[in-house]
């Protein structure tokens, strides 16, 4: 069963994951190397952002393995492998008050491993490779069971009085963010 607080995320970011999608257009820019360079390179930036962010938070998180989730190893070895890219700094992330608004904003990253698994098996059914992509799919096999394994965390700390309004409120920011960190400062209108 579902926890209430997977469905309320979902539900609160719905538009806004519409919105990323469209705006994106993950498959065109994967396509070609030098537009993959590139849109691996924002991405990578705004990881390392969203890490220096989140650690402080989330690090010690009992049942997160924050430091097990992180994708700069996959980054590192994905950037080796495309044409030498440099990236603009992403804008800053969300202030974040408190654990729940992190784990809200973590939702946002931690969620995009399931599309990046449907992403790259879509890539492959269209005859494109997946080159420089590990960071998509870091799971690989587990993507499911690391997901569940999230997911209770979810469940568990939103119990606390507010922590579901604030998970929502971070959730609805990390979409606004990312959009910016990806697609430029007009995704955000």
């Amino acid at each position: 069963m579902t926890p209430e607080i997977a469905f309320r995320l979902r539900a609160a970011t719905k538009e806004a994951h519409s919105r990323l999608e469209r705006r994106l257009d993950i498959f065109s820019h994967l396509k070609a190397p030098t537009t993959r360079a590139g849109l691996v390179a924002r991405f990578e930036a705004m990881h390392a952002s969203a890490d220096r962010s989140l650690a402080p938070w989330l690090g010690d998180m009992p049942g997160l393995d924050y430091a097990g989730r992180r994708r700069d190893a996959h980054f590192r070895r994905d950037l080796a492998t495309l044409p030498n890219v440099a990236a603009a700094p992403p804008p800053a992330p969300p202030s974040l008050r408190d654990a729940p608004e992190a784990l809200g904003l973590f939702y946002v990253l931690e969620s995009s491993t399931l599309g990046g698994h449907v992403i790259r098996k879509r890539l492959a059914g269209s005859g494109v490779g997946a080159e420089g992509l590990s960071f998509l799919d870091p799971y690989e096999t587990q993507s499911g069971e690391r997901w569940g394994a999230f997911i209770k965390v979810l469940d568990r700390e939103s119990a606390a009085p507010g922590a579901s309004e604030a998970m929502v409120a971070g959730a609805i920011a990390g979409f606004a963010w990312v959009a910016a960190a990806l697609c430029g400062d007009e995704a955000t209108a």
